[in-house]
C-alpha cells in the first residue's frame, strides 16, 4: 500500500477512532483500578474496626480467672471474632504477653510484640489504631478489665481486593478488543457514508480546478457541512459559469463594435488617401472623408473609454463619499446638453422636490451618470419634445427621476436595457454602444445607491438614481430653487 493511501481522509479516520477508543479504555482503567482497592480496603478496615469496638464490651465483662493464657473463654471470643473477620485474632495483656492467638504457628515478630504494632504508623481513628502491613489491614483497640488493661489485634487479609482489581487488570485486554472492534464497527457504519460523499465532492472540485466549469458538480441534499459545502461549489460553479459566458459574449460583442468602426474608418482613411494622391484632388470629397473618419475615430475613442470604465468597476474601483449638492451638480451637466437640446428642439427642465437635495457619493461618479441619462433621453426621447429631470428624497435616501417623452422601454426591458451591449427595441438603429447604463449602475452601487429604470404607463422612459442622502453641510445655503431650466 502506497503512502499517499495511507495518508488520505479514510485511514485518518479509522486511526483516530482506534487511538481515541484505547485511550478511553486504558483511562478508565487507570482511573478505576486505584479507586477501586482503595475503597474495598477502607471497607475491610471500617469493618474490623467496628467489630473490634462491640468486642470491648465483651472483654471488659471476663472474669480475672479467664484472662490467662490459653483460657477457654478468651479461646472462644477469639475464634468467634475470627471466623467473623475471617482473618486472625490475638489478645495481649498489659505486660504484651499473648494470651490467646487464632494462627500462633504464623512466625510474625510484631504479633508478638505490641510496642513494634504502635511503632508501625498505624493511624488513631478515635480509641482504635489502623492501618495497613503489607497484604493486610490491621486495627489494634484496647479493653479496660476489673483485672488490667487488654489489647486486641484484628487482622484481616486484603487478597479480595487485591483479586478485584486482578479481575480488571485481566479483563483489559478483552476490553480493549472489544472496544477497538467496536470503534471500527462504528466507525465503518458512521465514516464510510460520510467519506463516500466527501469522495464524491472531491472528484467535483478536481474536475472544477482542472477547468470544467461547464459540468454541474454533484449537489448533496443533506443538511449538514458537507451538503452546505457541495451546494456552496456549485453555486460558485455556476456563477463562474456564467461569468465566463458573460466574458465570452462580452469579447465577442466588444470585437465586433471594434470591428465595425475600425474596418469604416480604414477604408475611409484608403479612399482619403487615394483622394489626395491623384492629380485632380476633389478637396470637397476629401473634407467629406476626413469628417467621416473623425466622427469614427471619436466613437473608437468613447468605446474605448467606456470599456476602461467598465474594467476599472470589474476592479473594484474606490470611489470618494463626500456631500455633494445634486441640484447644482444637475444644473452644471444641464447646461453642457443646452446646445444639443435646442438643436434637436429639446426642452429640458430641473425641478425640486422634497428632501435636502444633498447625497453623500462621488461628485464626477455623479455627473457621469447624469450625462448617461441625459444623453440617453435626447438620443431616444428627442420626439417627445421634453427631458425632465426631478430632484427629490427623504432623510435617508436622495433621489434623480430623468423622464423623457418618447417611445419608451418595451415591456419586459426594464433590466435588459443595463446588461452590456444590450439596448432596448427603440434603440437598435441609434448610434452608440449599449455601455452607458451598465457603467452608470455599476457606478451607483459602488457609492451605496442604485440605477434603474420605472416602468411607466404612460409614453416615455424615467429612469430613477438613487443615493444615500446626506444633511447640508454646515454653512452651505441652499441656493434658489430652479423650477425650470430652458435649452439655451
Amino acid at each position: 500500500m502506497r503512502w499517499a493511501s495511507l495518508l488520505s481522509l479514510r485511514w485518518k479516520v479509522v486511526l483516530a477512532l482506534l487511538l481515541t477508543s484505547a485511550a478511553s479504555i486504558t483511562g478508565t482503567v487507570v482511573a478505576l483500578v486505584p479507586p477501586l482497592e482503595h475503597r474495598i480496603t477502607d471497607d475491610r478496615i471500617h469493618a474490623l474496626r467496628q467489630l473490634a469496638r462491640t468486642s470491648r464490651f465483651a472483654l471488659a465483662g471476663l472474669a480475672a480467672e479467664d484472662l490467662k493464657p490459653g483460657s477457654p473463654r478468651l479461646r472462644v471470643i477469639a475464634h468467634d471474632l475470627a471466623r467473623r473477620t475471617g482473618g486472625r485474632v490475638a489478645i495481649y495483656d498489659s505486660q504484651g504477653r499473648p494470651l490467646v492467638d487464632t494462627d500462633p504457628e504464623r512466625l510474625d515478630p510484631a504479633s508478638g510484640q505490641l510496642e513494634r504494632l504502635e511503632e508501625a504508623g498505624l493511624a488513631l481513628a478515635g480509641d482504635v489504631r489502623e492501618g495497613v502491613d503489607g497484604k493486610e489491614a490491621i486495627v489494634v483497640t484496647g479493653a479496660l478489665t476489673q483485672e488490667g488493661h487488654l489489647t486486641l489485634v484484628l487482622r484481616k487479609p486484603l487478597n479480595d481486593s487485591h483479586a478485584a482489581s486482578s479481575v480488571v487488570r485481566r479483563a483489559l485486554p478483552l476490553a480493549v478488543i472489544i472496544g477497538l472492534a467496536a470503534a471500527i464497527l462504528l466507525g465503518a457504519l458512521m465514516t464510510v457514508p460520510l467519506l463516500r460523499r466527501v469522495e464524491r465532492l472531491h472528484r467535483g472540485a478536481r474536475r472544477l480546478g482542472d477547468g470544467a466549469i461547464g459540468m454541474p458538480l454533484p449537489v448533496d441534499a443533506t443538511r449538514d457541512e458537507v451538503g452546505d459545502l457541495s451546494r456552496a461549489l456549485e453555486a460558485m460553479r455556476a456563477r463562474l459559469e456564467a461569468e465566463e459566458s458573460a466574458r465570452q459574449a462580452f469579447l465577442s460583442t466588444a470585437s465586433h463594435e471594434l470591428r465595425t468602426p475600425v474596418a469604416s474608418l480604414q477604408g475611409l482613411l484608403e479612399l482619403l488617401e487615394e483622394e489626395l494622391g491623384s492629380p485632380r484632388a476633389d478637396v470637397k470629397g476629401a473634407r467629406r472623408r476626413a469628417t467621416a473618419a473623425l466622427r469614427q475615430s471619436r466613437r473608437l475613442a468613447q468605446l474605448t473609454t467606456d470599456l476602461l470604465d467598465l474594467s476599472r468597476l470589474d476592479g473594484d474601483v474606490t470611489l470618494q463619499r463626500e456631500p455633494v449638492d445634486l441640484g447644482e451638480l444637475t444644473t452644471s451637466v444641464l447646461s453642457e446638453f443646452a446646445t444639443t437640446a435646442d438643436a434637436a428642439g429639446v426642452e429640458l427642465g430641473l425641478e425640486r422636490g422634497h428632501g435636502t437635495g444633498w447625497a453623500l457619493a462621488d461628485a464626477p461618479a455623479v455627473a457621469r451618470i447624469m450625462r448617461v441619462l441625459l444623453d440617453n433621453a435626447l438620443r431616444y426621447g428627442a420626439d417627445g419634445g421634453a427631458v425632465g429631470v426631478v430632484l427629490g428624497g427623504d432623510d435617508r435616501v436622495a433621489v434623480v427621476h430623468v423622464v423623457d417623452r418618447g417611445p419608451g422601454l418595451a415591456e419586459g426591458e426594464e433590466e435588459r436595457v443595463f446588461g452590456r451591449f444590450a439596448r432596448g427595441e427603440g434603440g437598435e438603429r441609434a448610434h452608440g454602444f449599449g455601455l452607458g447604463l451598465p457603467i452608470g449602475r455599476g457606478l451607483a452601487r459602488r457609492m451605496g445607491g442604485d440605477l434603474a429604470a420605472e416602468h411607466r404607463p404612460t409614453p416615455g422612459a424615467a429612469f430613477v438614481l438613487t443615493l444615500p442622502a446626506c444633511p447640508e453641510p454646515a454653512g452651505r445655503r441652499d441656493a434658489a430653487p430652479a423650477d425650470h431650466v430652458a435649452a439655451g
